[in-house]
């Protein structure tokens, strides 16, 4: 994927990877180890780099992030978009074996699927049906067309929902609640951000925070509160589901 097109037939989903190496750069060789996947679904008219706070928090923390580019315009398909998590999944365990790849031999078998917003639902999409995946985690995940609300029923990974109650771009009575409401899961969790906002989840973001400015949420933390509350809880849910640290469970 990255900038240039794939060409060939089919669907290009065009993808933005980060990984562990030793040195920055591009194409550069991953580090010893095989590193779980973590695949993340962007906001509503958002891109991969509004979510660059999450790379680089996760990958010297040894994971892999793998950014689908596809269903960033005004007219998203949430159905298609779904279907690109999942597959993007699929497709970077295939790169554990694959002797042509960068990542050949770096990939273990663990994934999870992460979503912001329309990404959070789509997320859902992804997951329902799907063992593949160890895990999901919804940022303030969004009603979808077809619905995540109904979908949530066949999702039966653990999962972790973010809501907070100062967005008011997704309020949580008509999204993340009956989206956690719904789920099949039998280990699930609901962390509920005091004062928080829907874009905090992400770096400033011209499209999602003017959405946000115009709606009239109730924020009264900062941007960086957000984020620490978030990795609080992900970063050792991530240690617990994907590299099967037990004692992350506390």
């Amino acid at each position: 994927g990255g900038f240039g097109s794939g060409g060939g037939p089919g669907r290009q989903i065009q993808t933005e990877i980060y990984y562990p190496a030793d040195m920055a750069g591009t194409d550069v060789a991953a580090t010893n180890g095989a590193f779980p996947v973590v695949v993340f679904g962007h906001g509503f008219s958002m891109s991969w780099d509004a979510y660059e706070n999450i790379w680089e928090e996760l990958v010297p923390r040894g994971f892999i992030l793998a950014f689908p580019r596809t269903e960033g315009s005004f007219v998203p398909s949430h159905d298609e978009f779904g279907l690109d998590l999942a597959l993007v999944e699929t497709q970077m365990q295939n790169e554990n074996n694959n002797a042509s790849s960068i990542l050949f031999e770096h990939i273990n078998s663990s994934s999870i699927i992460m979503g912001h917003s329309m990404g959070g639902g789509a997320t859902i999409l992804a997951a329902a049906n799907n063992t593949n995946i160890k895990a999901i985690i919804g940022l303030a995940p969004a009603q979808t067309n077809p619905s995540a609300i109904a979908a949530a029923a066949n999702v039966s990974v653990p999962a972790l929902i973010f809501s907070a109650d100062g967005d008011a771009v997704t309020p949580a009575a008509d999204h993340h609640t009956p989206i956690y409401n719904g789920l099949g899961s039998s280990c699930k969790y609901f962390v509920n951000i005091l004062g928080g906002a829907h874009c905090y989840y992400a770096n400033s973001n011209f499209n999602c925070d003017f959405g946000e400015t115009a709606s009239g949420g109730t924020i009264t933390i900062s941007r960086q509160d957000q984020h620490e509350i978030m990795f609080r809880y992900i970063i050792p849910w991530l240690n617990l589901y994907l590299k099967s640290d037990c004692a992350e469970n506390q």
